[in-house]
């Protein structure tokens, strides 16, 4: 096909959701499209076994990006997503250039915070050292015992799970006695993603290894060799290793959550801002796993497919969550299906349940490494092997509403207990997704409050700060033009009028917020700000376990 009447696609991220996405969209589209990753490092980072690298019982696999993108049949330019003008689809990036697009994957990923002060943090391949030094400690004698945190916030907990396991197997191997090994999660079932099989199959790995297991806990901060827990508790290790806490970087013209993640509709289209797709961990979808992101890929590679002229009714994003649990032993392969009515039940299995048996499960990424590393072609599975044949169900949100911890679960009070009902502004400003930021600015200089609420179909899609507004006056976005939906802060949290003020108060602190719509059922009903919040005294913190 002529280059002029291809249609260009770009997508912002060269890890697995971007390759992913590149290989389906060869694949779909073939010559209807002109691919080209954007993509920050020069390098593709499999990132699973950086947890095995420090006991030898693996490496991370790094790959030339630029050699992959030529394997595939598409562009790499460098850099990364800073900003979007949809009106005009143009992507802005880090290096100070301007890309046109027909179409806009962001498959950027998110960003490794360190979640726990005084903790040392495990982000991946960065921190094999920090491991590989903690394990010379231990055989030194310098270390008699050793906390493994899940924070919480968004990420992925089995990581965890795994260098608690492999540490264990780790001191048995050299003989060590007396040394303590201790897991801390906010889940209220280890590994719970994965459903009751896997948290069976932790509970007896834990008591066989001897490792102390602490559910519905959320870690804080660790003070004098102690881990202290909200509201209260502590645990007590002479080192605290801790998983990050993921937040997606600011890109200016897209919506994105109080965390940086872009919401999505079940094909990865960015709500509301034309031609844009999101896919992987920068979504605000729950669980952040490669294999997950896969899937986001594909359903957005097929929607882009038909959005070019492609024959075929793109499917909805179905996600079924598989992972390798490393044990130090034989590894657990498990699997579940994210709906409320999976055609097959959660598994945890000894024996593999797809194929590759890898830590990434991606349609077309997977079997395009395991041909970069030479492996063998697949062989054919019996159908009634459980996991073998995959039947697929739409997701339903519910069903992911209790997959993690990612955010913090407010408390009942005593009757004593001041309520955000007392404190909060009761007048709102209440705006729609296609008003101009210079509309909310007019609205918000007229109001007491610093904060518009953004509404669609008589619910709560947003809020746009003060801040919101100068962040779009710093990227020059024109107040007649931009709109609210571009800039607002997504799927906001809010309080009830009967929430604790000490929870709101603790809201705020640990997010980073100022201001919080209060509801009444899906009613708007105030705002509370934390000049509020501060002015009443509390007695303890509003947090559940």
């Amino acid at each position: 096909m002529d280059r002029q009447r291809q249609k260009r696609v770009l997508i912002a991220g060269g890890g697995v959701a971007g390759l992913e996405a590149a290989l389906a969209l060869r694949h779909l589209a073939e010559d209807r499209v002109h691919v080209e990753i954007l993509a920050p490092e020069p390098h593709f980072w499999y990132r699973p076994m950086a947890v095995a690298t420090p006991f030898e019982l693996g490496d991370v696999l790094r790959l030339e990006l630029d050699a992959l993108t030529r394997e595939i049949g598409v562009d790499y330019t460098p850099g990364g997503l800073v900003g979007v003008d949809a009106w005009r689809h143009i992507a802005h990036t880090s290096k100070n250039t301007q890309l046109e697009y027909d179409l806009l994957l962001i498959a950027s990923g998110a960003f490794p915070m360190p979640a726990i002060r005084g903790a040392l943090t495990f982000r991946g391949p960065a921190d094999i050292d920090l491991i590989e030094s903690l394990l010379r400690d231990l055989a030194g004698g310098g270390v008699g015992s050793v906390a493994f945190v899940i924070p919480w916030g968004a990420g992925y907990s089995l990581p965890a799970y795994e260098l608690a396991l492999l540490t264990s197997a780790h001191i048995d191997r050299l003989g060590l006695h007396g040394f303590e090994v201790s897991l801390v999660t906010p889940e209220e079932e280890p590994l719970q993603v994965f459903g009751p099989q896997a948290s069976e199959a932790i509970h007896a790995l834990f008591s066989e290894r001897g490792i102390a297991l602490r559910t519905g806990a959320y870690p804080s901060e660790v003070v004098d060799g102690a881990l202290q827990l909200i509201p209260e508790g502590v645990v007590v290790a002479d080192r605290v290793v801790a998983l990050a806490r993921l937040t997606g970087a600011p890109i200016d013209g897209i919506p994105q959550t109080v965390d940086g993640f872009v919401p999505v509709d079940a094909h990865c289209r960015v709500h509301g801002v034309a031609d844009v797709y999101a896919a992987g961990d920068i979504t605000s979808f729950t669980v952040k796993q490669g294999g997950i992101a896969t899937q986001q890929a594909d359903a957005a590679a097929e929607a882009i497919a038909e959005a070019v002229g492609v024959d075929l009714e793109p499917a909805r994003f179905r996600p079924v969550l598989r992972g390798v649990l490393l044990t130090g032993t034989r590894p657990r392969y498990l699997r579940r299906e994210l709906a409320l009515e999976p055609a097959v039940e959660p598994i945890a299995s000894l024996e593999p349940l797809w194929w590759p048996p890898a830590k990434i499960v991606g349609r077309h990424l997977a079997p395009f490494l395991a041909s970069i590393a030479g492996a063998e072609a697949p062989p054919t599975l019996p159908a009634g092997e459980h996991g073998a044949v995959e039947i697929e169900r739409v997701l339903d949100p519910d069903a992911t509403a209790d997959l993690d911890a990612s955010r913090l679960l407010l408390a009942d009070a005593g009757d004593d207990e001041p309520r955000v009902e007392a404190v909060m502004a009761h007048a709102a400003v209440s705006v729609a997704p296609e008003d101009t930021l210079g509309e909310v600015a007019e609205r918000l200089l007229g109001s007491d409050v610093r904060v518009a609420v953004v509404g669609e179909y008589g619910r709560i899609v947003g809020v746009l700060t003060s801040g919101d507004l100068l962040r779009a006056s710093a990227a020059r976005a024109h107040p007649a033009e931009a709109r609210v939906r571009e800039w607002m802060t997504a799927e906001p949290l809010t309080v009830s009028g009967d929430t604790p003020v000490s929870a709101a108060k603790l809201l705020m602190q640990q997010y980073d917020i100022d201001q919080l719509p209060v509801l009444d059922g899906e009613l708007v009903v105030g705002v509370v700000d934390r000049v509020r919040v501060d002015q009443v005294p509390v007695l303890t913190p509003g947090l559940g376990f």
